[in-house]
């Protein structure tokens, strides 16, 4: 699966990360969508310390199948703050078991 096309990087999971993290550079990203997976695989607080490399970030897209209602507000924040000439917008996977799935 292409993970990274036109400047636009997409980590389903935890081995989409580690493949960007070998093949991609960094000063190319300018999109970023993370997958519920990902966060899931390696903690949110882990994926913030991966991902903080890819500086020339313009727009950030975060799949909010398992992140709790209640802690949206701060997730949407720290991508923000990682991210701050990003604009940023939520998504979503489908996952079963997550919050949009069945």
């Amino acid at each position: 699966m292409e993970i990274f096309t036109e400047g636009n990087l997409i980590l389903w999971d935890k081995s989409e990360l580690e493949r960007a993290e070998k093949e991609v550079s960094a000063e190319e990203v300018i999109s970023l969508r993370v997958g519920a997976k990902c966060y899931s695989e390696v903690g949110l607080s882990n994926l913030y310390k991966r991902i903080a490399k890819y500086k020339n970030i313009t727009k950030v897209s975060v799949a909010d199948d398992r992140i709790l209602d209640p802690d949206m507000s701060s997730v949407k924040a720290k991508f923000e703050k990682l991210f701050p000439n990003a604009s940023f917008e939520w998504s979503y996977d489908l996952l079963v078991g997550g919050k949009h799935g069945r």
